[in-house]
């Protein structure tokens, strides 16, 4: 890359465009704090795919557990109502999510919904989401 100068529609300089390692020998000059650049982990191009396919799988087993244990708890004598709440509530959340197109247009943010509700499909019990019997 060259070092080039950015003008206005007059003609004025207004920035310059530089090199990394130019800058760097201007700032080693100047005395400048030179600013570590973060390193980028590169992703792997499939990541996209296997990530939609587990949010994808995660959100909809959550929101069939919630389903299932719902019913359970309805299907009771005297059902507890604040157990159908949050469990209806976490079903309405997580079918939000699901509904939701920008949540799978990140990796990251797909990251972020598998690690916040794949706990609730590996726990064993409804302890993990709070509710008691």
């Amino acid at each position: 890359m060259k070092t080039q100068l950015v003008t206005d529609y007059s003609g004025e300089p207004v920035a310059m465009v530089v090199d990394y390692k130019a800058w760097v020998k201007i700032a080693e000059q100047l005395h400048l704090p030179i600013e570590k650049i973060p390193t980028v982990k590169e992703r792997n191009p499939l990541d996209w795919y296997k990530l939609t396919e587990m949010a994808n799988s995660v959100l909809n087993g959550v929101i069939a557990y919630a389903s299932r244990e719902r019913r359970k708890e309805l299907s009771r004598i005297s059902p507890d109502i604040e157990v159908v709440e949050k469990l209806t509530s976490l079903r309405n959340e997580v079918a939000e999510a699901n509904r939701n197109s920008l949540n799978f247009r990140s990796l990251e943010r797909m990251e972020e919904l598998i690690e916040k509700y794949g706990p609730i499909l590996r726990s064993e019990n409804s302890q993990h989401l709070g509710l008691s019997r």
